[in-house]
């Protein structure tokens, strides 16, 4: 007869095994970074929802979707920041504007059904995508994958509050 293998050590070890091969559970110098065509689709995704919304074609998907894409490159500022990356008060404040004006522009959705933006809205939100194309420019380390996940827990979070 074979030797008896314990469920539980085999259930162990094959967890540990799993953790280790998670991607939070590599060093940070391990940690992938997006490649050219992932950036490329961010930076198309960001210019996509804002030409929606400026162009009035947005529904609440889509103002769903700025929202959590502006959470998403400000927690990745904030990442990189922390990981010793300097930004110009300018590009932080781009974006920061650009939280800034999710209130206004989700009350103007609940009081006319309509996603838009005014004018001043549409310079907040149009530099705020020229920094995120910079900014995606500089993954390293796994920082924007990490940024997008808590970016989806902060929505999930949100949309149960509504």
């Amino acid at each position: 007869m074979g030797e008896r293998v314990c469920p539980m050590k085999t259930f162990h070890r094959n967890s540990s095994h799993a953790k280790r091969q998670h991607f939070n559970q590599l060093p940070k110098f391990w940690q992938p970074k997006i490649d050219e065509q992932q950036q490329l689709d961010c930076k198309l995704t960001h210019w996509n929802l804002f030409d929606l919304i400026r162009l009035g074609q947005a529904d609440s998907a889509t103002l769903w979707d700025w929202i959590e894409t502006g959470f998403t490159y400000s927690q990745f500022m904030r990442l990189m920041a922390a990981d010793g990356v300097d930004f110009t008060d300018e590009a932080a404040q781009a974006l920061a504007d650009q939280l800034n004006i999710y209130e206004d522009v989700i009350a103007r959705y609940r009081k006319t059904g309509r996603v838009g933006f005014n004018g001043q809205q549409i310079n907040i939100a149009r530099a705020a995508c020229y920094v995120m194309d910079g900014l995606i420019e500089m993954d390293r380390h796994g920082i924007a994958v990490k940024a997008a996940l808590w970016s989806l827990e902060q929505m999930t979070k949100i949309r149960g509050t509504m």
